[in-house]
């Protein structure tokens, strides 16, 4: 057998499966793939509690959003805050609601001076509620990120450990029996696959999860720029 045809002889090979590359993986590698499938359940709980939280956070605020507007332009604040505290699961309501604390602290401070300005402090504390919010949106994704990256490293690290294993083999036993070689070429390759089976979905579920955040960021902003137009728009007939 050749070099070119040890690959199909190992994948004939009936012992070539994945508890025979763990049979036969050092106490080193097995460190490996321990640490490569500990990766691979926290990406799937990160992600699995990230896609339910955005589930949560988009149903409430439409829902959210369709109160807060129409209380919004009757003049009833009371009402519009209300709306914001049923559906607290909602980052846009998280926000809209802080302007709105804000807008009606102001206007007690504009009864005192009529001068006072009361729209930008509300669009300053807009921008530190979207700034808080979107620290809230980035949990976990942390997370995601180092495992896309360290995981295909630890994959390798194994391979690298599996080689000098083979070659270690290859120097006792000679390369007349590839199969006796197989438990630690298996575990070479072995390694590195975990490592991108591990690495890929999470890049995967950190861009997926990059292009939720924006639009969560985008409908904050955009909520926040027509409350805003509604609170100059009342200013202006004051």
């Amino acid at each position: 057998m050749n070099l070119l045809t040890l690959p199909l002889g190992l994948l004939d090979d009936a012992a070539f499966n994945v508890a025979s590359i763990w049979k036969e993986a050092s106490l080193f590698n097995k460190g490996i793939i321990t640490i490569l499938l500990i990766l691979l359940a926290l990406q799937i709980y990160t992600a699995i509690e990230r896609f339910i939280m955005y589930s949560q956070s988009n149903s409430a605020s439409e829902k959210f959003l369709k109160l807060f507007m129409d209380t919004l332009r009757r003049g009833d604040f009371e009402a519009a805050k209300r709306a914001a505290t049923t559906h607290n699961k909602s980052h846009v309501a998280l926000v809209l609601k802080h302007g709105l604390d804000i807008f009606q602290y102001e206007k007690q401070l504009k009864a005192m001076n009529p001068n006072h300005d009361v729209i930008q402090p509300v669009e300053r504390a807009i921008e530190r509620g979207t700034a808080e919010v979107t620290e809230l949106l980035k949990k976990g994704m942390s997370i995601l990120a180092s495992i896309g990256a360290l995981a295909p490293f630890i994959g390798l690290l194994g391979t690298v450990a599996g080689i000098i294993k083979v070659f270690a083999d290859l120097k006792e036993k000679g390369a007349g029996d590839i199969n006796a070689l197989a438990g630690s070429i298996g575990e070479a390759l072995g390694t590195t696959a975990l490592g991108l089976i591990v690495a890929i979905p999470a890049v995967a579920f950190y861009n997926i999860l990059v292009n939720k955040q924006d639009m969560v960021v985008t409908n904050i902003n955009n909520a926040a720029s027509q409350m805003i137009d509604e609170f100059i728009r009342r200013e202006s007939q004051a």
